[in-house]
């Protein structure tokens, strides 16, 4: 059986990853969770997710993820917003965010 095109349903995914001190993960979490309850509030379709490495134990910072998607895709506006609410808890992470976006090629 083929896979199914997804491009009916999808649209560019957001994946934004950075550092956080493990010393700040507790403040940096309500802070990201504090941002995405602001995005999905505007956007009551919008997807988000917050994820951790796993293989951290022996490092001093956690690596993190966020995803976003909603239909259609997610835009260079929703991305300027992303990043104009997270300068607000810059002091929790060690580093720059990046931003990488991705497009489904199957389901």
């Amino acid at each position: 059986m083929p896979c199914p095109d997804p491009a009916v349903n999808s649209g560019p995914e957001a994946f934004i990853y950075y550092r956080v001190p493990k010393a700040h993960a507790a403040r940096a979490r309500e802070a990201a969770c504090r941002m995405h309850e602001a995005l999905r509030a505007a956007d009551h379709k919008l997807v988000v997710r917050l994820l951790r490495r796993g293989d951290t134990a022996a490092s001093a910072d956690e690596t993190w993820m966020e995803t976003y998607s909603r239909p259609g895709g997610v835009d260079a506006a929703l991305l300027a917003r992303i990043e104009s609410l997270a300068e607000a808890w810059a002091d929790c992470r060690n580093g720059a965010r990046h931003t990488e976006i991705f497009e489904a090629c199957a389901w």
